[in-house]
């Protein structure tokens, strides 16, 4: 003991004192790095490292991602069946008889269809018309007599049309359907039928 507290040689005491202490300093720092290196390094952010929690990145979820609530922007909603447009239907008209008498009346049968898909076919004497025709003399119309028309809606599909009715009494007509016009002269007329805008093709029929 006295020894290390009193070195012996022929070198001054604060030399060796001088060496001990720098002996002690180079086993400090070694046992400092084996300990940093056994622990697996000081580089860890201290928080993360004693929480045990690792950050995974989140993504905010879109319309197309198939996760959320989409908005949708159509105007309606899935299943709701539109109101049909002149543009999508087809219209056709057939005389109940192609000979009448003069004074009689004649039905005339209407068929509406959907071009493609489905839709609503709102029927009223706005929308649908019937027209009587001799030459280029208007003789009648349901525009002019629109209880002629019966007011109803039907939708229209692959292999589900409207079928309906429209009944001239063989007169002329004028605006308000006043009764009492003149009867329809013995000769050839033509029918058309219209829906929105689409007109049917032209059926003649012949008054004796």
């Amino acid at each position: 003991m006295s020894s290390l507290l009193r070195p012996v040689g022929h070198l001054p005491a604060n030399v060796y004192w001088f060496r001990r202490g720098l002996l002690l300093v180079a086993l400090f720092a070694l046992i400092f790095v084996l300990l940093r290196v056994l622990g697996g390094g000081g580089d860890e952010d201290p928080k993360q490292a004693s929480s045990g929690v690792t950050t995974t990145p989140t993504s905010t979820p879109t319309a197309g991602s198939g996760t959320g609530t989409p908005t949708s922007t159509a105007t309606t909603t899935p299943g709701e069946v539109g109101r049909c447009a002149g543009s999508d239907i087809r219209i056709g008209v057939a005389p109940g008889t192609r000979t009448i008498l003069a004074g009689g009346t004649l039905n005339f049968g209407i068929v509406i269809g959907a071009l493609s898909g489905s839709c609503k076919a709102e029927i009223d004497p706005t929308r649908l018309t019937l027209t009587v025709m001799s030459g280029k003399d208007r003789i009648w119309t349901s525009a002019h007599c629109q209880k002629a028309v019966t007011k109803t809606t039907a939708t229209l599909a692959d292999k589900l049309d409207y079928t309906g009715t429209i009944r001239w009494d063989g007169r002329r007509s004028v605006p308000g359907c006043t009764p009492g016009q003149p009867i329809a002269r013995p000769g050839t007329y033509t029918a058309q039928a219209e829906y929105d805008g689409r007109a049917s093709a032209i059926q003649a029929f012949r008054i004796n």
